[in-house]
């Protein structure tokens, strides 16, 4: 199995417990890419190794976004908000530029590689193009992210339908798949959603239960797309 792990943590802060988690799976035979963006082009890390794709911020041309463009930059360096939450408070242009640089490169990192599955970190603006793609999506929902998508108008409804659409979803606590249940997605009582803390999970030294998890998830994913 091929997982692309699409993640909206800023590379350019490292998160060396998903590096060890994709190690983890590794380990396990399983072959792992990871795509998440960067402020600049990555020299050192898992994004800068040939299963890294990175998510080239700086190559947005933004000579006349100078200030949406920066104060997005500086929130997100800064770790004021997460990728989504600053992505909701840009205006329709840039947040239209950013977008399609995210589709170019996700579809890049797609076409490049044999991925059998997708595994979106944090299930807030990057879902949409991970399911444009065509693999089986599974997605982890963080209720930081729903909560500053929900009042985001059209991109909210838009990540709504992506969420929609994946294969498997889990959350980071119950309150959070309530929430999916009630505002973002059409319940069906055949495919639940899965709580387990993901975020937590990478903040601290990974165990192998989440790992674990991943890897079920994006089996899950891909027996929901395949079986009949």
């Amino acid at each position: 199995m091929h997982i692309l792990l699409l993640d909206e943590r800023l590379a350019d802060r490292p998160c060396p417990s998903l590096a060890a988690v994709a190690a983890l799976l590794a380990g396990d035979g399983v072959r792992v890419s990871l795509c998440s963006p960067t402020l600049t082009a990555p020299a050192s890390g898992p994004l800068a190794g040939e299963q890294g794709w990175p998510i080239r911020l700086d190559t947005l041309p933004n000579h006349h976004l100078a200030g949406d463009w920066s104060g997005f930059t500086s929130a997100i360096s800064h770790g004021q908000h997460s990728f989504s939450a600053a992505a909701a408070t840009l205006a329709e242009t840039p947040l239209g530029l950013l977008r399609e640089l995210i589709r170019r490169a996700v579809t890049h990192a797609v076409d490049q590689t044999d991925v059998d599955v997708i595994f979106v970190c944090q299930a807030g603006i990057l879902v949409e193009f991970a399911i444009e793609t065509g693999p089986p999506v599974a997605a982890h929902a963080d209720a930081g992210d729903l909560a500053a998508l929900a009042s985001a108008g059209r991109l909210k409804d838009i990540v709504a339908a992506a969420l929609s659409s994946c294969d498997f979803l889990a959350a980071d606590t119950a309150n959070t798949a309530e929430s999916l249940g009630t505002s973002w997605i059409e319940p069906d009582p055949e495919r639940p959603v899965e709580t387990w803390d993901l975020t937590a999970g990478l903040a601290a030294p990974p165990t192998r239960c989440i790992a674990e998890n991943v890897l079920a998830a994006c089996r899950t994913a891909m027996d929901r797309r395949f079986t009949p």
